[in-house]
């Protein structure tokens, strides 16, 4: 074989082989987006209610400081894996994580914050908390509970 010959047959190789390499990451990425079109967002796969916190009131009580924050996650989509909240300023550097929930299951846990400022709602007398939840089965979802000042335990200034 001539050196020409060579050389256009490890030019067509290579040009195949990058071919081949496009079509199958198009293929997985496109398999990957189609994935997670099929999740519900995590505010419809799982159930978030406050139970108990720990807090510091400010300000004729429109105010407060949380530095424990109870809550109750349930799995209401389904069973429920590597549930994870986010979006709140913990002590520590990990974030609350639960391994495994079956529908139906709830778990009750506390998350020790740094410091959560939030001012009452007046409108509805609660205040409210912002964090993000997600989970394998449910894309993250940004959501808001709102804290009875009743289930507050704390100092009042």
């Amino acid at each position: 074989m001539k050196k020409t010959e060579r050389s256009k047959t490890k030019r067509n190789i290579l040009i195949m082989s990058a071919i081949a390499i496009a079509i199958i990451v198009i293929f997985a990425s496109a398999l990957r987006i189609q994935n997670n079109r099929w999740k519900p967002p995590a505010s419809e796969y799982l159930k978030v209610e406050h139970t108990k916190s720990l807090g510091v009131f400010y300000n004729n009580n429109k105010t407060v400081n949380i530095k424990e924050l109870g809550l109750r996650i349930t799995a209401v989509g389904g069973d429920a894996t590597n549930v994870l909240i986010t979006g709140l300023s913990t002590q520590g550097e990990e974030y609350p994580y639960i391994e495994f929930l079956h529908k139906g299951e709830s778990k009750e846990i506390t998350v020790q914050l740094r410091s959560y400022f939030t001012s009452l709602n007046e409108t509805i007398g609660l205040f409210p908390v912002e964090l993000t939840i997600g989970c394998s089965e449910a894309l993250p979802s940004d959501i808001t509970i709102y804290l009875n000042p009743e289930d507050i335990v704390g100092l009042h200034y």
